[in-house]
This record gives structure tokens, sequence and C-alpha cells, in this order.
């Protein structure tokens, strides 16, 4: 004949668990870009003319996000962080050329898009960072 156990029956509310440790998650804009400067240079140097002898005025790093357009939903496509950048030119002749503004759009310190201008319909800055 077999001797069998029984154990008490807990209630699950309590029974005491170790915390929950999470890991570290990613923010949900990314992490501030670092060295925005020199990777806005380079990204710049074989996408104009003359990118080499371009030079540039930087907005500081700011929050922001860029909507799908209405026709796919209008759901957020992109979250991160968006520098406004000033490039001046030379023409062939080395005239000097009125400045372009672009909006680069980082995520984690990589760059996924420019946007010709400084306002972008589906694209919203986020606090005053």
């Amino acid at each position: 004949m077999g001797c069998t156990a029984t154990l008490p029956i807990q209630n699950p509310a309590s029974i005491i668990r170790p915390p929950i440790i999470s890991s570290s998650k990613e923010p949900i804009y990314g992490y501030v870009p670092l060295n925005y400067k020199s990777s806005i240079k380079s990204y710049f140097k074989n996408r104009l003319k003359r990118g080499n002898m371009a030079t540039y005025l930087f907005s500081k790093p700011q929050k922001a996000f860029k909507r799908k357009g209405l026709a796919y939903g209008g759901d957020v496509s992109w979250r991160g962080w968006l520098v406004d950048v000033a490039v001046t030119t030379q023409s062939r002749t080395g005239r000097v050329l009125s400045p372009k503004s672009y909006m680069v759009l980082f995520k984690n310190s990589v760059i996924v898009e420019d946007i010709r201008g400084k306002k972008h319909s589906l694209l919203t800055r986020v606090g005053g960072e």
C-alpha cells in the first residue's frame, strides 16, 4: 500500500513572489542622439552637391513623432529625436547660396530620415526639450 503525502493548498494571492525586475526598456522616443552634429555632416556630405564644403547650423535635439497619412489610418509611424539644421552650400562658381532648412529624424543616434523645410503636416514636436 502506497503512502501519498498531501500538501496544503495555498491561496495564490498569498504566495510571496520575488519582485519583477524590469529589463532596461528603451524609452518611447529612444535615446538622445550622441554626436548628432558629426552624424548629420557625414549624412549630407554625399547627399548634397559640394556637401563636403557646406556649413551647418544646428538646433538641440528635441522629441518628436510622425504620423502616417490619414489614408493609412493616421497611426504613429516614427517616434524619436528631431534636429533642425540649416545647411549653407556653395555654387560651382564658389558663390555662397542661401541656407536650406532640414529636419533630421533620429532613432537611437541613427538617422532615419531628413525632411526639407521647417514644418511638416504629419510631424509633431513634443515638449520644449
